[in-house]
This record gives structure tokens, sequence and C-alpha cells, in this order.
């Protein structure tokens, strides 16, 4: 099997083999031997997941890890997953090519979430499991926070199947998609090429006059039209430097890109659903030597984390390689903030205690410009 299988042909349609790009069959075959190995262990007989078209797709990564196909217009997606039977995908919107010709499974219910409920309770009968266990999946979106499936669905599949068992398994997707087979390695490499291409594009769009909308737009076009699967992912922003923060931004201005300016940019272009990231700053004009001081010290840091990226090494140790020559500065401001909370146990404590407040680095102790009350207040303010 070929990085671009034919899977249209496979389910008995007729389609081009290059239409759209596709992981292979023996990759697919893979992850759901992987995923029912663990749902086995977990005594799970079907998976519920949910996604949406947030955050260009990238929401959808779990629907698209299982199905082969995750709807970039639907708000919402759904996908039931059992441990032997065919899996179904539920979309928000209605099936346009991309879905026929992508998705792995055969049971499509186009523009039928409103029915959720019901196509749960259909499925999990044909399959003889209203009185086994389901397995939610949720979306996993930075350190550890779950977005679940709508309460509403929810209690209407509890009140239809009342025998039910419901657990929660989204860490299984985050565990099993943590570590990336050769063939995904390959996506990844596809979309850091991509990625290259839309770094060219910031070096030769450019034109005198431009605005930073139409800079924007050539770089999303250089790697379209290289092969990216919209939406493109990028946040561009621009500006003089040491003034306004430029914090990227995915809306692109109208305003006037002149010499002096800097742009700072994240592109992630998609290849088969897999993102490599760039992140790029680009000046016009000649660098002032406060940035070429600024790229050295950056240059320095980078090198020293990224060698220390090694099977056996930490994420702490990554985080703290580069301690040393990190050098802080007098007047520079720290938002400090402590949050015990029973660390990474699972499952996690419920309550949590948080506390900090902004500090100013001086030659001698920090000022605490909020520091009225002692943090030991801070951490627990007690209202009697």
């Amino acid at each position: 099997m070929t990085l671009f299988e034919d899977y249209g042909a496979i389910a008995g349609r007729v389609v081009s083999r290059n239409e759209f790009n596709q992981v292979s069959a023996a990759e697919r075959n893979r992850r759901w031997t992987r995923i029912r190995d663990e749902m086995a262990k977990r005594g799970v007989d079907c998976l519920l997941l949910n996604g949406n078209s947030g955050r260009w797709n990238e929401m959808n990564a779990n629907i698209r890890y299982v199905c082969g196909y995750a709807d970039p217009l639907s708000g919402t997606c759904y996908a039931l997953f059992p441990l032997a039977g065919a899996g179904t995908l539920v979309t928000q919107m209605t099936g346009k090519r991309s879905l026929f010709t992508l998705s792995w499974f055969e049971d499509l219910r186009v523009g039928q979430t409103v029915d959720l409920a019901r196509i749960v309770e259909e499925r999990l009968s044909d399959l003889a499991l209203i009185g086994g266990t389901l397995g939610l999946v949720g979306i996993v979106f930075r350190a550890r926070e779950n977005i679940g499936l709508p309460w509403n669905l929810l209690e209407e599949i509890r009140k239809r199947l009342p025998n039910l068992k419901i657990v929660d398994v989204t860490d299984l997707f985050f565990e099993l998609r943590s570590v990336k087979s050769d063939e995904e390695i390959r996506c990844l490499e596809r979309s850091a090429e991509i990625a290259d291409v839309g770094f060219e594009a910031h070096l030769k769009a450019y034109r005198p006059g431009i605005t930073e909308r139409e800079y924007y737009a050539a770089v999303v076009h250089a790697m379209d039209a290289a092969g990216a699967e919209p939406p493109t992912f990028l946040l561009l922003e621009s500006g003089p430097l040491f003034k306004a923060w430029l914090t990227q931004d995915p809306i692109p201005s109208s305003r006037l890109l002149d010499r002096g300016d800097y742009i700072v940019s994240e592109a992630s272009p998609k290849f088969a659903g897999y993102q490599a990231q760039s992140l790029q700053c680009v000046v016009l004009g000649a660098p002032t030597v406060e940035m070429k001081e600024l790229v050295k010290y950056g240059a320095e840091v980078w090198h020293r984390c990224t060698d220390r990226i090694r099977p056996g090494n930490t994420i702490e140790q990554i985080e703290h390689c580069a301690d040393d020559i990190i050098e802080i500065q007098p007047n520079q401001a720290f938002m400090s903030e402590i949050g015990p909370y029973g660390g990474r146990s699972t499952p996690r404590p419920a309550w949590r205690m948080n506390g900090g407040y902004c500090l100013i680095s001086t030659h001698g102790a920090p000022r605490h410009l909020n520091g009225k009350y002692p943090i030991e207040e801070r951490l627990m303010a007690v209202i009697e």
C-alpha cells in the first residue's frame, strides 16, 4: 500500500488515486488494532468520539485518526467505533466529495448530528451492546483540557439506553497518538516541506505599498498550492520593533507594511491531517543591532534545548537546560504563580489552590507590586 491509497476503490467507489492526500491502509489497520487492543483492556465495547472544525479543524484530530476524514465545515462531528463491527461517522453538514473519498467508514450519516442519540441507540442495538460499556472520547486541547460530549446529548443517550455504562476514555487517544509511526513521520516531513514553501513566500511576498492582508494571502496561497490541506493555519502580525508587542494574529489587517517593520508569524500547513510547525520573524530592511543580538541569544537557547530532545531525557531537563544563559534584567516584570493541586495523579483531585502576583526584578529583592498580602494568604484567603 502507498501513502496515497485508493480508499474509494476499496469501498467500491470510483475515484482518482491522487485526488486527496491520505495515509495507507496499513497505517489505518495499525491504528484500529491498537485502539481495539486498548478498548479490550479497559472493557470498553464501543467508542463515541466528538470533535469539531474549530482551530483550523485541529479539534477533529481524534475523529480524523479513526475515520480517515474530519469535516472542516461541520461545527460538530461524532464517530462510533465498536470493538467489533463497522464504524459510523456523523457530520453536521452535507457530504462532500472529500468525505466519500477519504472516509474509512461506510456508514456515513451526513447532516444528522441533531439525531445523534437516536443513531447511538440504533447502532448499539444492531451491535447487541445496549447493556455494554460506551467509552466517551472528548477533544483534548492543551494541558488536559477535555472538551466532552454536550450535556443534553449525554442525558438523551442515558434516557434511551438506561442499561448502558458510560465511561470517559479520552486519555486513550492522547497516549496512542503521542508516539508516531514511520508513516506518520513521513506526513510530518511533507508538512514541514510545505512550511518551508511558506517561509520562502515570506521572503518573496513583500513589495512597497502592500498590506498585511495581501502579504498573509501570498503566504497561504503558496502553502495551499504546494499541497497544504485547508483550512491552513497561519498567524501573522507586523509592526515596528520595540513598539506594541506582536502576538501573531489569525486575522490579517489592512495595515501598510513599511521599511523597518518586522513580521512575526506561525505557520502549520496540514498534509494528510498532520501539521509540522514553522515560526519565523522577517525584517523589512536592515536589522538593528538589537535585532541581531536577540537572534544570537535566541539561537543559543534553541540549540541548547533541542540538543536534549532525546529518549531518556525528561521534559523538565529540556525546559531548564538553558537556565544558566537566561539572564534576568533589572526592571523585568514577572507574573509569578503557584498552584499546588496534587500532581498528575489519576484520577486527579477536584481541588486546587492558586496564588501569585506581579513582581519587578531589582538588584536586591524583587519588588512585589501587589504584595501587600503575603503569598500564604493569597494561597488561602479565609472568609468567616
